[in-house]
């Protein structure tokens, strides 16, 4: 909604929309609203769809100053929309960043775009009343008084959904949604670690809240409801081992490890592991000895075992 409510008021104090990109990370999500939202202003602005995601799936490595901050990502976006805007000879890059959002205040954003080189060319038309006014805005060619001056505080998202209410953009469902601003996810990213190759996958699986690791690099995903059954579907490679109880409605688990670096006792552990794991998950108890059922994606060979096993081994549950 940010980022459509800023275009809307660029191009009611007079920028003239020439493209909207959109760039796509494996930590973005619903590019398919926002371009649905880009169809308001007509075939003149074309919308453009831009991957990042090699970048992105390396992004703890290149950032100095913690993991995925909030200030190296939106140095990477305004400095691909840079070599854009230059390319095109466009005059304007127009965002709908807001002062102090992701720890960035009026300081912080007017050093971000002297690094990338973009003085004076970026336009944020829902703080620009707390920014110093750009060439176009004291030239005349933007009307200042249309753009707003909210910050991220409690005041300021009011004023935007009154804002975003009085352009009928209220009803236009999300946009770009980013993980990365998710504590959750956050959390369980730092705490389970990712691996050497960080993959699309990877991420997928650190967005369900019920992720466990069980010792020996090995990493359980409990899916509970309907919903995220589906979703964790998809997410099964042929080395992972899929587990599950004998009764209805039972939970939906993935357990991925290094098999090959693991000793068969070692393999039995883990897999007692997290057969108990995800017994707890979906709140049964241990007692009346549940049949769990478990098979290797490639084997396709389904083995079975009873609940409780022997050598219990319960690992802690990363905070959601």
């Amino acid at each position: 909604m940010a980022s459509t409510l800023a275009l809307d008021l660029a191009e009611k104090a007079g920028v003239r929309l020439v493209r909207v990109i959109y760039f796509r990370a494996p930590f973005f999500s619903h590019e398919e609203r926002v371009g649905v939202q880009v169809q308001r202003w007509g075939g003149a602005v074309r919308f453009q769809s831009i991957t990042l995601k090699k970048t992105f799936l390396a992004l703890d490595r290149h950032a100095e100053e913690g993991l995925f901050p909030c200030g190296f990502c939106r140095r990477l976006l305004l400095e691909r929309a840079g070599r854009i805007l230059r390319r095109l000879g466009a005059d304007l890059i127009v965002t709908g960043e807001v002062v102090g959002r992701g720890g960035l205040g009026r300081e912080e954003l007017g050093e971000l775009d002297r690094d990338v080189g973009l003085t004076g060319r970026v336009l944020r038309p829902l703080s620009a009343q707390r920014l110093p006014p750009t060439p176009a805005e004291e030239a005349g060619h933007v009307d200042r008084s249309v753009l707003l001056g909210v910050a991220a505080e409690p005041a300021g998202e009011r004023r935007l959904a009154e804002a975003a209410r009085a352009a009928g953009l209220e009803d236009r469902g999300e946009g770009r949604r980013c993980l990365l601003a998710d504590p959750g996810f956050v959390g369980r990213l730092r705490a389970l670690g990712a691996p050497v190759g960080l993959t699309e996958n990877h991420v997928r699986l650190l967005e369900f809240p019920h992720c466990y690791p069980l010792g020996a690099g090995a990493l359980l995903v409990v899916a509970l409801t309907p919903e995220e059954q589906v979703r964790l579907q998809p997410l099964f490679l042929p080395t992972d081992v899929r587990l599950y109880i004998q009764m209805s409605g039972s939970p939906l688990a993935l357990l991925r490890a290094p098999w090959a670096a693991l000793p068969p006792g070692e393999r039995e552990r883990v897999v007692r592991a997290a057969a108990e794991r995800m017994a707890q998950a979906a709140g049964l108890s241990l007692g009346p000895g549940w049949e769990v059922r478990f098979r290797c994606e490639w084997e396709g060979e389904t083995q079975r075992m009873r609940l409780p096993v022997e050598e219990p081994a319960v690992p802690t549950l990363i905070p959601s």
